[in-house]
């Protein structure tokens, strides 16, 4: 049977001292389930704190560096194989920040997405692409994985071959869900557009109507019969 690749994100409440949780799964049918998730304190920012700036990764680290780095809790990495409904492989991670930026700095992982078409708008997207590199890391510490072609991406015993895959990988499902967003923000804006329109053909219409009634009160007005003139 031939295995699907697909990505999800989510944010989670998950107390009133963490402000967000974001959990990324990739999911390969039927066996392989693949979790990314990064907690976050009461000390980072709404997830949609907007960034207009310029998408360069020295701009976007200028700007949200700080709340990430203040809000940051933990991330924590899991994979689970099943082989007839029966967990045969399981693997977890959860490096800090510093063994993460270590081993893929910022500044040079943020461009290559960026260089590849990735767009960051907010505080949210920010943290899950920063995310992404313990999944990486989790792989890269796990030869069997890539050497097993996991995440329907063809088996290598070349890593740095695996590596380009899996960021392919990240990229088209980044690009993806910004086209979405975007078709879904273009579909807000026709649907308030034509709100305007149907707004507007009421008023025309009330005023037809209005103009009709005044017609229909002045043609009544001279079916009436004329009073008769008085001799001189």
């Amino acid at each position: 049977m031939k295995s699907t690749f697909h990505g999800t994100d989510a944010l989670e409440i998950i107390s009133p001292s963490m402000r967000l949780c974001i959990r990324t799964e990739f999911n390969e049918k039927p066996s392989t389930q693949f979790c990314v998730r990064t907690e976050f304190n009461e000390k980072a920012p709404p997830s949609d704190k907007k960034y207009t700036g310029p998408q360069n990764a020295q701009e976007l680290m200028k700007a949200l560096d700080a709340d990430y780095n203040k809000g940051h809790a933990k991330t924590e990495v899991s994979v689970s194989r099943k082989g007839n409904g029966i967990e045969t492989e399981s693997y977890s991670s959860n490096l800090t920040i510093s063994e993460i930026d270590a081993r893929y700095p910022r500044v040079e992982w943020l461009q290559l997405l960026l260089d590849r078409g990735i767009i960051i708008g907010n505080f949210y997207e920010y943290a899950s692409n920063l995310s992404n590199r313990h999944a990486l890391a989790l792989l890269e510490d796990n030869p069997n994985l890539w050497e097993s072609g996991v995440l329907d991406i063809p088996p290598t015993d070349d890593w740095e071959t695996y590596k380009a895959a899996y960021i392919d990988k990240l990229v088209e499902i980044e690009v993806t869900k910004a086209e979405i967003e975007v078709t879904i923000e273009r579909s807000k804006e026709q649907i308030e557009r034509a709100k305007v329109q149907i707004e507007h053909s009421k008023k025309d219409l009330e005023h037809a109507r209005k103009q009709i009634a005044r017609a229909q009160a002045a043609l009544e007005h001279l079916k009436e019969p004329m009073p008769p003139q008085k001799p001189n």
